[in-house]
């Protein structure tokens, strides 16, 4: 209960809002997102001709290498493999989605193109844990940023 006599007076300040000037620190999955799109633009485009078309690596569908898909024989879920480029080929949306990558043709192309010991190589990279820290993140992007185009 209020007392008699006594009234309350709502006191209103204006508080000046201050500009924080921090420096934001990029979260480790939008690194992984960055790296990722660089490496997927940098798969696409090896091989391209001049007018930027490329072969899908599995049926040899042509097409511009920004409408193909960048498809990796062992899944990006390995992450010591996600950014190898011995792991990775251009692919179209059909082979890559629907035929799940058409691991059977993949790996017979793979091995005619980069031979057993390379495939083997990527394929032992199934058992190797790797930590996506924030300085190997760094670190990859430098590298893929770095790489020359072709």
């Amino acid at each position: 209960m209020k007392p008699k006599g006594i009234m309350r007076r709502r006191i209103v300040r204006k508080s000046k809002k201050r500009i924080k000037t921090r420096h934001k620190v990029v979260s480790i999955s939008k690194l992984i997102k960055t790296a990722d799109k660089l490496f997927s633009d940098a798969v696409r485009q090896i091989g391209a001709n001049k007018e930027g078309l490329q072969v899908c690596y599995t049926c040899g569908h042509k097409n511009h290498w920004k409408k193909l898909q960048c498809s990796h024989f062992l899944s990006r879920y390995y992450k010591s493999a996600r950014w190898d480029f011995d792991n990775a080929r251009p692919t179209c949306f059909m082979c890559n989605i629907w035929k799940k990558g058409d691991l059977v043709n993949f790996r017979q192309k793979l091995l005619k193109e980069i031979g057993q010991k390379r495939v083997e190589v990527v394929e032992a990279k199934r058992h190797q844990s790797t930590k996506l820290t924030r300085a190997f993140l760094e670190e990859k992007l430098q590298e893929l940023l770095s790489r020359p185009q072709e």
